[in-house]
């Protein structure tokens, strides 16, 4: 057992260790990326919007005698819209590089998606038949091609990056 000192730290008796190593060492730091989390919101927030306004107010599936209604843009949009976020937050992992290139990215994600709203809810529906049935075409067709744009878009900008 060792005798304590007056503040009552016990004294240490022998040789001081020795420092093996003269120079400071670096700690790595993670790589610190601006903006590539709120650019990324922003596109994730276009898609969604844009999902929500197609479903409210672009045309339902209207089919039969009794003319049933079936909210075929809600489906179709929610799936786009589920397969368009997976490419939006695999480019919000990997990141696109730069302040400058994640506002580009979300622009064109804003402008795809707001052009998705616009088409579905705009262009007409399709009808045929005695008994017509209304096919809201562009309200199907219009949420696909944004998430394959989407997808493109995300590949371009995480492929460019490397």
């Amino acid at each position: 057992m060792q005798p304590e000192t007056r503040n009552g730290r016990a004294k240490v008796e022998g040789p001081m260790p020795m420092m093996t190593e003269s120079r400071p060492v670096q700690i790595p730091r993670p790589e610190v990326r601006s903006g590539g989390y709120v650019f990324g919101a922003l596109a994730l927030i276009a898609i969604w919007a844009s999902v929500v306004f197609a479903a409210i107010y672009a045309p339902d599936l209207v089919t039969g005698t009794t003319q049933d209604h079936f909210p075929l843009a809600l489906v179709v949009g929610m799936l786009a819209g589920l397969f368009a976020t997976g490419s939006v937050l695999r480019a919000m992992i990997r990141g696109v590089g730069g302040v400058t290139r994640e506002l580009v990215y979300a622009l064109l994600n804003l402008a795809i998606w707001t052009a998705v709203a616009l088409v579905a809810i705009f262009v007409p529906e399709m009808v045929t038949g005695t008994d017509p049935t209304r096919l809201p075409l562009a309200a199907v067709i219009a949420p696909i091609v944004g998430a394959i744009l989407t997808r493109i878009v995300t590949d371009v900008f995480v492929i460019e990056r490397r």
